[in-house]
């Protein structure tokens, strides 16, 4: 509220009329602070009108958009004229809800046009007042350009961080190529004034550059873009543009001749152009040389993310390739093995009918050649069976027989399995059970295969007067077996890998023990399958020893 107080003398050269504030609470306040007002940055006017159309009062610093008082107070000037084209309706429709809603205060930021046709920001700030019956509007407005301009600034400045980090965000997490640019696409769409955007991406084979992204109005941009070998757009020569473009076209669209103005950059990746993205922005649009940086870093991102998920796609059908070459392998697996059982159920038929003596009586060296056919038809055997296995274990399609077995009674079949191989050599098998019934629960075969494979291994890498213990005790969960020969041993080096599908200690052509390096493998195999494990102590040159832990029922 203004308190009266009468000062002598009238100083308001620019109020109008002076006779009809005299004596009024407005005249005598005006006159001590119109020089404060001039000197101020503010500028301050007085308004009499629902829309302010008539202008009492000016101060000096309104020549800062290059009017002066009287331009306003005369008539010739109306203060809605001042105001933007473009934001006259806003700032109308928010003086209007001000003076329906009978508020204290009116505040508001918009631009204004000098006479010069600059563009300038104000914040203004204006109270309603009751002089005598008339109701006026009295305003402070303050030139707020720098700070707008400032705000603008950052704001680009966010924005073009958002868009590096967008861009670095998604060519670190898409390996997809067409999610990464749909995206991309979708991300400069929400941060920059576009009406439409492609990403074309080159292929050098066919001379042509491929939309593989698009936003906006269907079928503005061509799905492919053909160029010659002489053209350099697309290549790394001298000649060849290598930050954005911005240029204006004129194109024939839907029945109209159309002026657009396009912002073009390139894909790169290691100085190689993977293709390049085409936006279409407004032609009043003006884009900043710092922008075209920022793109131009974008384009690198993108570029590097284009090649990386290129060379994705590339793997992922090698990949496949080789999965199916798998497949086609362990189809011709099945295949074999099954071929060669038929032949080899007849070879170990009537080689058991000659030991028998079922088709005549044999002598000793008769015999002696029949049981090596024996003895090499059974390794056969389980060779095959050994690629049967894994060639339907790989698939899924092996199907195991658990129930209640007693370990002991395994291990023992499988020595007396063994007796054929060791027939002729000077190898003691013992074994030592400690329990009378060892208990477990598990698949019979492919145990009593485990502990074969084993005892092979440990007869075949015994030389001259050779020892295999077998020990076979309960623990607290487990029945622990343990497999030890007086072999040659392992180099310590080899030892890790000894379980390790194909591998073979010596796998030169010249070595002297056989074998395919599958017995070990399908051993640890097995024997995850039941839950246990499976490993190997050994110095060369004194002997091995394996262990085997399976979980008691």
């Amino acid at each position: 509220m203004v308190t009266e107080k009468p000062v002598p003398g009238n100083n308001l050269r620019h109020l109008k009329p002076k006779e009809k504030y005299k004596g009024t609470n407005i005249f005598t306040v005006a006159t001590s602070f119109e020089e404060i007002i001039d000197k101020s940055p503010m500028i301050v006017f007085f308004w009499e009108g629902d829309q302010r159309a008539r202008t009492n009062y000016v101060s000096e610093r309104v020549t800062i958009f290059g009017y002066k008082p009287e331009d306003f107070l005369e008539g010739r000037m109306t203060y809605n004229e001042l105001i933007h084209p473009e934001d006259r309706s806003f700032v109308h429709n928010e003086f209007d809800s001000f003076r329906k809603n009978s508020s204290n205060q009116f505040t508001c930021e918009y631009r204004v046009v000098d006479s010069s046709g600059s563009i300038k920001w104000i914040s203004e700030i204006t109270f309603p007042c009751k002089c005598d019956d008339n109701l006026e509007y009295h305003g402070i407005l303050l030139d707020v350009t720098d700070r707008k301009m400032s705000e603008r600034t950052i704001l680009e400045k966010e924005r073009d961080i958002s868009i590096l980090y967008s861009a670095s965000a998604l060519a670190s997490e898409s390996l997809d190529v067409d999610d990464l640019l749909d995206e991309m696409l979708m991300e400069m769409g929400d941060l920059l004034d576009i009406t439409a955007g492609g990403v074309y991406i080159i292929n050098p084979e066919e001379k042509e550059a491929v939309l593989r992204a698009y936003i906006g109005p269907r079928g503005e941009y061509p799905e492919s873009i053909h160029y010659s070998v002489v053209e350099n757009m697309f290549n790394n020569s001298a000649g060849a543009p290598s930050g954005p473009l911005v240029a204006e076209d004129t194109f024939h669209y839907q029945g109209q001749m159309q002026r657009k103005k396009y912002l073009l950059f390139r894909l790169y990746s290691r100085e190689k152009v993977m293709g390049f993205i085409q936006l279409s922005i407004p032609l009043n649009h003006e884009v900043s040389e710092k922008s075209l940086q920022v793109l131009e870093h974008v384009g690198k991102h993108i570029g590097i993310a284009i090649e990386n998920a290129q060379l994705f796609e590339m793997t992922q059908r090698a990949y496949e390739d080789l999965k199916h070459l798998d497949k086609l392998k362990s189809e011709f697996l099945a295949n074999l093995t099954h071929e060669l059982k038929t032949p080899l159920i007849s070879i170990k038929g009537f080689s058991d009918l000659l030991d028998k003596g079922r088709l005549g009586e044999l002598n000793e060296d008769q015999k002696k050649a029949n049981l090596a056919v024996v003895r090499n038809a059974d390794r056969l055997k389980r060779l095959i069976d050994s690629l049967l296995y894994m060639s339907m274990e790989k698939e899924g399609k092996y199907q195991y027989h658990f129930e209640e077995v007693d370990v002991g009674e395994i291990i023992t079949d499988s020595m007396e399995k063994m007796k054929v191989h060791t027939e002729g050599k000077d190898v003691d098998i013992s074994i030592d059970i400690q329990n009378k019934s060892s208990l477990i629960y598990g698949d019979r075969d492919r145990l009593t295969n485990v502990f074969l494979n084993i005892l092979d291994n440990a007869s075949k890498f015994t030389q001259g007067s050779g020892k295999i213990k077998i020990t076979l005790k309960e623990e607290e969960e487990y029945i622990h077996i343990k497999i030890k020969d007086n072999g040659i041993g392992i180099p310590k080096e080899k030892l890790p890998r000894i379980f390790d599908m194909f591998y073979q200690i010596d796998g030169s052509t010249t070595r002297i023990y056989n074998g395919v390096g599958l017995g070990l493998h399908i051993c640890k195999k097995v024997i995850d399958i039941h839950n246990g494990s499976i490993w190997a102590r050994s110095m060369e040159g004194l002997g091995t020893t394996v262990h085997v832990k399976l979980p008691k029922t």
